[in-house]
């Protein structure tokens, strides 16, 4: 899986592309939350746009996100661009209801 990590405005943009896996994606993407937190940045939002799979620990790390996040004073993570394949594990893990989830940047970054 392919991560890159940029501010915009008051806001911290992951962009996930590739397989969220067990493995090395995981890890890769747990860093850069803890990075992210340690650096004092508490509002997240992790677009899904690019993603292919998503498995059971991938879900597992993007719940852990979000409460890590929560976890900071005013902390806030958000998932962008959830694709058909995403948004029925979401479902059907009941996760849809506690993650807020947008379709358009613009008015993603502007929910913050």
């Amino acid at each position: 899986m392919k991560l890159d990590v940029c501010d915009e405005g008051h806001v911290t943009v992951i962009a996930l592309e590739g397989d969220f896996v067990i493995g090395e994606p995981e890890s890769l993407f747990r860093q850069a939350v803890t990075e992210i937190l340690e650096a004092g940045k508490v509002r997240i939002l992790v677009d899904c746009g690019r993603l292919r799979t998503v498995d059971s620990t991938g879900l597992g790390s993007l719940v852990r996100a979000l409460t890590l996040t929560q976890r900071h004073l005013g902390g806030r993570m958000k998932l962008l661009d959830v694709g058909p394949r995403l948004m029925k594990l979401l479902e059907l893990t009941a996760l849809a209801a506690v993650f807020e989830i947008h379709a358009d940047r613009a008015e993603a970054l502007a929910s913050f």
